[in-house]
């Protein structure tokens, strides 16, 4: 049986950032827990898809003082490895 290209057995975001999201706006939420299935079942193209709409939307927020510069910057570090 051949290996799927687009899974893999790796993690897709970072566990050891332990990031508390129940503040979070619901939009935000809906985003993570999506990432969060796609990891589980190891779909790195899917998640890959949708990272940007979390970085994109986060900003947002944080440009409109609804989420904290913190937590915007934590969210690119936890789920996407990236700083802005």
């Amino acid at each position: 049986m051949e290996k799927d290209p687009f899974k893999t057995d790796k993690p897709l975001y970072d566990y050891s950032i332990k990031y508390d999201v129940s503040h979070l706006p619901n939009e935000l939420k809906e985003i993570i827990k999506e990432l969060e299935s796609y990891d589980k079942i190891g779909d790195w193209f899917s998640y890959d898809m949708k990272f940007p709409q979390l970085d994109i939307i986060a900003k947002s927020y944080w440009r409109n003082n609804i989420i904290t510069e913190y937590d915007y910057k934590t969210l690119l570090k936890k789920y996407g490895g990236i700083y802005d």
